[in-house]
């Protein structure tokens, strides 16, 4: 396992890695002190928020970012980004029209005691951020600028962390945990632009009119493609929210945040990593597309075996005495929910190499599937009468099928694109 990771770190991965872990981890460390600033229904409107934020985050830009890393010309690429500053300031002020309108009866249908109604307004401002930390962070993506990649990672998990103990001891409530998502990607964007150093030439309007032609496919296509990729990994603790309460919502949600943040360190790193090298390959038709996937993934999961292991024989003992007796329970559900985040692990990083290739179809039938699944997987045992746990095993069932199905794509479409260029 030890010689995968060295050679996995090796490369950029560790630049970005770096970043990653002092950002993510800081967040991580703070858990057990927030655990005792926030109550359960706090985190419960957050797993609500962070799931509206995150599918609202994906649509605003129209995903023209998604394409930045593909164009040979220079020019062509900052069009693309141009196209989702200005895609992500329209979309996200139509969203603030909507959240005026609609916060009440969001609060109505996922039980969140007025959340929505109070902070209407932090919606829109969190996809806005998103959105411009998109664009910036795809542009350090293509340049293969991963020492700015580190610092944006550094920089949003530190302010993220320390915003929400900062306001947790001023007890403000759940305002708290949820403006920390837009104080955490507002600081990485001001990173990001500090960095950037030298004065570049910007694109004339009849350009971003010919590249908007030529990639008209990412907003068209891969913009649904990508929701409903969110909505897989959203859509579960609005249900758990809806069909099982704030407290289940609140366990659960501790579950997510104590798994996905380790997770995410290594699989925000590898995937920038590996959308950067595959790109480039793919630019200059050099080297071997599947055995950069192959490899990539492979160490992957021999680092992940471990881990994974630990958590589900030990998950109720950790968490009870990491956060207290009280959220044994969410181990329970990280016991269950574990080899999902496996699989998660180890095909994630890989999956944007549908996207690179331009496979956009591929990836919007294997997303749709995906989130049909799921919302039955945790829905129907609700409505049949089971518990969580139940609900959480058929969801994990689904999860590892799904993410095995999406290699296999992955794979065959690199492959194909190998045998055209011969």
């Amino acid at each position: 396992m030890f010689r995968r990771l060295s050679a996995l770190l090796q490369s950029g991965v560790s630049r970005i890695l770096t970043g990653t872990l002092i950002g993510q981890g800081t967040l991580l460390a703070v858990s057990p002190l927030l655990t005792r600033l926030y109550d359960v229904s706090d985190f419960g409107a957050l797993a609500a928020f962070t799931a509206l934020a995150t599918v609202a985050g994906g649509i605003v830009s129209l995903s023209w970012e998604r394409a930045i890393v593909i164009p040979r010309a220079e020019l062509s690429a900052r069009a693309l980004a141009i196209l989702t500053l200005g895609s992500t300031a329209v979309m996200s002020a139509l969203l603030a029209v909507l959240m005026w309108f609609g916060g009440p009866w969001l609060d109505t249908l996922l039980q969140t005691a007025g959340i929505f109604s109070a902070y209407w307004w932090l919606l829109p401002l969190t996809t806005m951020a998103m959105g411009t930390y998109s664009a910036l962070s795809s542009t350090l993506v293509r340049d293969a600028a991963y020492g700015r990649l580190a610092v944006r990672n550094g920089i949003q998990g530190t302010s993220q962390a320390l915003s929400s103990v900062v306001l947790g001891l001023l007890a403000v409530g759940p305002l708290g945990l949820l403006s920390s998502i837009l104080v955490g990607r507002v600081a990485s964007s001001v990173g990001m632009a500090g960095t950037r150093g030298e004065r570049r030439e910007w694109p004339s309007p009849l350009r971003v009119r010919v590249v908007a032609r030529r990639y008209r496919r990412f907003p068209l296509v891969v913009t649904w493609s990508r929701v409903l990729n969110i909505l897989g990994l959203q859509l579960p603790p609005l249900i758990v929210i809806a069909m099982y309460g704030s407290i289940e919502a609140g366990l659960y949600a501790l579950t997510i945040r104590v798994l996905a943040t380790p997770i995410g360190m290594v699989v925000d790193a590898v995937s920038q990593y590996f959308e950067g090298t595959f790109a480039t390959r793919r630019r200059e038709r050099a080297g071997r597309l599947s055995a950069l996937l192959l490899r990539i993934s492979t160490r992957l999961l021999a680092v992940a075996v471990v881990p994974a292991i630990v958590v589900a024989v030990f998950g109720p003992v950790l968490f009870g005495f990491v956060f207290g007796a009280e959220w044994a329970v969410a181990g329970q559900y990280a016991q269950i929910t574990v080899l999902f985040y496996l699989a998660q692990f180890v095909v994630a990083p890989i999956s944007r190499a549908l996207l690179v290739l331009e496979r956009q179809y591929l990836q919007l039938a294997w997303d749709v599937s995906r989130t049909v699944l799921i919302c039955a997987a945790v829905l129907l045992p609700g409505l049949w009468g089971f518990g969580l746990e139940a609900a959480l095993i058929v969801l994990t069932i689904v999860q590892v099928a799904m993410y095995a199905a999406l290699f296999l794509l992955c794979l065959f479409a690199s492959r194909r694109a190998e045998a055209e260029w011969a």
